[in-house]
C-alpha cells in the first residue's frame, strides 16, 4: 500500500500509513482452537508484532494494539477505545470491540478495524455502532498503554479474568470464545481469503451510523 495525498489531509495520511504498516506486519491467518485459547486477548502489542499473526476472526484487539504501538513510536497522542455491545439476535451475549482516537495537528481522527479487512478512518471522534445496543464505551489514554504489556495489565489487573469481572460484568469470555471456535474452520478461512484477500479495505467515513 502506498498513498499520496494533499497536505490538508495529513491526519488521514498518518492513519493510512499506520494501517499499511499493520497490514504488512500482522497477517490475519487461521488459528487452531488451541491457539485461540492460548493467545486470544492475552498478548502485548510487541508480542503481536513479533509473532506477525492474528486470527482472521475477531482480530480487532490485536490490530488495534499494533496500531497503538505504532502511534506510540511516532509520539502521537491517542486514546484506546473499548466498546461493549449488548446482546443481539445473532450474538446472544455481550461483546467487546476496540478502536483508536488519535490526535494530529490539533485534530482528532478515529481508526476502527471493523471486520473482514474493512478499516474505517475519518476525522472526528469514534462514534461507535449505533445499529447495535450499547452497554458502555471506555476511553483509555495512550499514556497508559505500554506496548510491552498485555491490555489487562495496562489497565491495572493481574489476569484477563480480573479485568472482565471488574470492568465488563455483562461480558462472558467463555461465550465469546465458544462462538469464535464455532465459526472457526479452515474452510471458513479459505472463504475469507477468497473474498477479502490480504489487503485492508480503507473506508473514509464512520460506520453504521443511523440517519438523524
Amino acid at each position: 500500500m502506498r498513498f499520496i495525498f494533499s497536505k490538508k489531509r495529513k491526519g488521514i495520511n498518518l492513519g493510512k500509513e499506520i494501517i499499511s504498516e499493520v497490514n504488512e506486519r500482522v497477517k490475519r491467518v487461521y488459528w487452531t482452537n488451541e491457539e485461540i485459547d492460548k493467545f486470544f486477548a492475552k498478548r502485548s502489542a510487541n508480542e503481536i508484532i513479533q509473532n506477525r499473526t492474528t486470527c482472521y476472526i475477531n482480530p480487532c484487539l490485536d490490530l488495534t494494539l499494533a496500531s497503538a504501538a505504532i502511534l506510540f513510536s511516532k509520539n502521537t497522542p491517542y486514546f484506546f477505545v473499548i466498546e461493549e455491545h449488548l446482546p443481539t439476535q445473532e450474538f446472544p451475549f455481550n461483546r467487546l470491540h476496540f478502536a483508536l482516537e488519535f490526535q494530529y495537528e490539533n485534530k482528532k481522527y478515529a481508526l476502527n478495524y471493523k471486520r473482514c479487512n474493512e478499516v474505517y478512518l475519518y476525522e472526528g471522534d469514534y462514534k461507535g455502532r449505533e445499529d447495535i445496543p450499547l452497554a458502555q464505551i471506555i476511553r483509555v489514554s495512550g499514556e497508559s498503554i505500554n506496548p510491552y504489556r498485555p491490555l489487562y495489565k495496562n489497565l491495572g489487573y493481574t489476569t484477563l479474568n480480573d479485568l472482565i469481572k471488574n470492568k465488563f460484568k455483562g461480558y462472558s469470555l467463555e461465550s465469546n470464545l465458544n462462538r469464535l471456535k464455532q465459526d472457526n474452520s479452515e474452510e471458513n478461512y479459505k472463504l475469507f481469503k477468497e473474498r477479502y484477500g490480504e489487503e485492508f479495505k480503507i473506508i473514509l467515513k464512520p460506520q453504521n451510523q443511523l440517519s438523524p
